[in-house]
């Protein structure tokens, strides 16, 4: 299994004087990255790119949200 450093940006409402983007860095060990996405978001369609530095990128839309995770490898 691979190590990624997963940076995580979510859309939130902005009501209450919250911030409109959510970020998160966790690490985490996983064989496929857009399959970990999946069982996170199950419901939720997927969009998934390899940029040219290697990051794996999967953008998930959340009902008009959306989230974004970035993977890359340690």
């Amino acid at each position: 299994m691979a190590v990624y450093e997963l940076v995580l940006e979510e859309q939130q409402p902005t009501c209450g004087g919250k911030a409109p983007t959510r970020s998160e860095i966790r690490t985490v060990t996983t064989d496929d990255p857009a399959a970990y996405v999946r069982s996170l978001e199950p419901n939720s369609p997927q969009e998934v790119t390899i940029e040219k530095d290697g990051t794996i990128v999967v953008k998930v839309d959340r009902n008009g949200m959306w989230a974004k995770y970035e993977f890359t490898e340690d």
